[in-house]
């Protein structure tokens, strides 16, 4: 009898950190928290190509590449060791990502370089100027090649005019 429990844990197991179901579960939480889900969905696979155990040089955890202290700070019931689970990583990059949104005056190219470069730097290189929340910023950050790069990947091509 004790067979059973234990077999339905690994199905679940299975199941929860499958990469087909990761990417479903990408999906569901950009649609439910208002994102784009293309480009959260690119962004989950720049951060950690689907896998929830990636763990960075920088402790940054799981498929969005959370660090303990960020899950911390937009989340004051936040457990630690809960980025590791696939569900709450992505819920957890997605409330980040809705902060920076608002923060940055919905602005994806902004948005996504505090993500990668940290919200203060990001700050400190628009410090004054107005947010235009159609703009591309990616220029600005032409001297931090990894964020530059990172923008790249997850924003469409800049139309050319």
């Amino acid at each position: 009898m004790a067979f059973v429990p234990l077999v339905v844990l690994l199905i679940l197991v299975i199941l929860l950190y499958n990469p087909i179901s990761v990417r479903v579960m990408t999906v569901g939480v950009a649609v439910c928290y208002g994102l784009d889900a293309r480009i959260f969905y690119r962004l989950i696979n720049t951060e950690s190509r689907f896998r929830s155990f990636a763990v960075s040089p920088q402790a940054a955890i799981g498929l969005g590449q959370v660090k303990e202290s960020t899950a911390s700070y937009i989340h004051v019931k936040h457990k630690r060791g809960m980025l590791f689970v696939p569900l709450y990583n992505l819920r957890m990059s997605a409330r980040y990502l809705r902060y920076l949104q608002d923060r940055f005056d919905h602005n994806w190219s902004l948005v996504l370089a505090a993500y990668n470069w940290g919200e203060n730097n990001v700050a400190r290189r628009v410090r004054g100027e107005t947010i235009d929340p159609r703009a591309d910023y990616r220029s600005r950050f032409a001297d931090v090649p990894e964020t530059f790069n990172y923008l790249n990947k997850i924003l469409p091509a800049a139309k050319k005019a």
